[in-house]
């Protein structure tokens, strides 16, 4: 990233208290992390961690110190304060601002004074939220079977199917005490960077803050009420007509997500969609805005398929190795010309591989 992206850039992350990540990893990532897939339930991976964890297996990163791995760091070494302190000193330096999942709200508002942005670009509903109490449903018919069964979560066992239950998320507080020791780089993290997160509040002024958290809740609800059905309680999945605002359902619990409000008009609309589309489908969105030539050679090439029913050789994307004349390939598959405007009107010039702004640069601190 460094590599593509100007000195300057504001880099900010977020951290998470380790027992409440632990809890969700294991609900994600239950059949797909080998420490998790063995155990009844995460007090059971808690008592004896060891037992079910093989640290050279794949996807076990999510069973051990999951903050310390996203910062590009090993989760699997021993546990040593001067190793946790150089680690933090890494992301200090790397990062201007850790934000704190607990304190969302208070994160947004910390984060917009820092960027300098208005309210309405921090203002967000909570997406990716799973479903706390399994709902009721109805009976299921025994001709549901093989890969349909499998995909759903269930098991056929002597011509009869059997629903698998989500896991067993509860812990007691010694269990949860026993987590913290086994992500011991991430609860260090977590408090240090808790404890730097209240000094930037108390710095911003906590009457302030909780002034301002309390308009950025008031546009929320007021954004919900216009954008989401029935006031902006999540539903599920399978509620949700289009399917282009339709979280992907991951593990045995159920994701939730919204269902829009009826007779937007073009714009409201647009608002509203882009604050609920999952991140699956965002990606999907900026990939087609990023590669917008690439997209629509695919999207030809597949219109020929359907023609002629056959298949196609894959091929490389059409900016490999490309360098047009006049300038490099820029965003969409354009030329990024001396003289081209950013979206605020100032003048873009090339500085080695990256367009800048023209006007005076500066960190945003």
């Amino acid at each position: 990233v460094e590599k593509i992206m100007p000195a300057d850039t504001f880099y900010f992350s977020i951290v998470r208290d380790p027992v409440a990540l632990a809890e969700s990893s294991f609900a994600y990532y239950k059949e797909v992390a080998p420490a998790f897939r063995k155990a009844k339930g995460l007090g059971e991976f808690v008592d004896d961690p060891k037992r079910f964890y093989e640290p050279r297996l794949r996807n076990n990163h999510y069973a051990r110190n999951l903050l310390w791995f996203d910062f590009g760091l090993d989760h699997n070494a021993n546990f040593s304060l001067a190793l946790a302190q150089l680690g933090e000193d890494m992301i200090r330096r790397t990062f201007n601002m850790i934000l704190v999942s607990e304190y969302f709200d208070q994160s947004m508002i910390l984060l917009r004074h820092a960027l300098c942005w208005p309210l309405d670009a921090v203002v967000a509903f909570s997406l990716n939220a799973r479903q706390q109490k399994p709902s009721s449903t109805g009976g299921v018919g025994e001709s549901w079977v093989g890969k349909a069964a499998a995909a759903a979560g269930v098991d056929i066992r002597g011509g009869h199917v059997q629903a698998k239950l989500p896991p067993n998320l509860s812990l007691t507080e010694e269990q949860r005490e026993k987590l913290r020791q086994w992500n011991a780089f991430d609860w260090y993290l977590y408090k240090a960077f808790n404890k730097t997160f209240w000094k930037k509040i108390d710095k911003f002024g906590r009457t302030q803050m909780e002034k301002e958290v309390n308009l950025l809740r008031m546009r929320r609800e007021d954004l919900a009420r216009v954008c989401l059905r029935d006031g902006g309680k999540p539903v599920e999945a399978h509620q949700i007509r289009d399917k282009n605002i339709r979280p992907f359902q991951s593990g045995l619990v159920k994701i939730l997500g919204y269902e829009l409000q009826s007779g937007l008009d073009n714009v409201t609309r647009k608002l509203c969609v882009r604050m609920i589309r999952p991140e699956i489908q965002y990606k999907d969105v900026l990939d087609s805005k990023q590669f917008l030539q690439a997209h629509a050679i695919q999207a030809q090439q597949q219109r020929l398929i359907v023609a002629v029913g056959g298949t196609f050789l894959k091929q490389d994307p059409p900016w490999k190795g490309k360098k047009e004349m006049g300038g490099e390939v820029g965003v969409g598959g354009r030329t990024l010309e001396e003289g081209m405007k950013d979206w605020d009107s100032s003048l873009l010039n090339r500085n080695n591989q990256t367009m800048v702004r023209e006007h005076e640069k500066r960190r945003l601190r």
